[in-house]
């Protein structure tokens, strides 16, 4: 994407200045972005415990959405 483009898609967000963007996957867990493994340089086994614990039974985005939408957030897709 060129620098025109971009400018063009961040317009809404910049008018608007409410979104959210839910991290949804074992890197959550951490809490530390999601290339924690890579940067942190974890091993498998020490990353095991998170994909262990990581039980995706709320995962309900339509519910996410009506709540987002709500709360006053209006919907803009980030894939073009």
């Amino acid at each position: 994407m060129n620098r025109k483009e971009y400018n063009k898609r961040m317009e809404w967000y910049k008018h608007d200045r409410f979104g959210m963007f839910i991290h949804w996957g074992i890197y959550a867990i951490p809490a530390r972005g999601e290339w924690v493994r890579s940067v942190e340089k974890i091993s498998i086994e020490d990353y095991q415990k998170y994909f262990d614990a990581f039980d995706p039974t709320g995962y309900n985005p339509k519910e996410w959405a009506r709540l987002a939408k709500h709360a006053g957030m209006k919907c803009e897709s980030v894939l073009g």
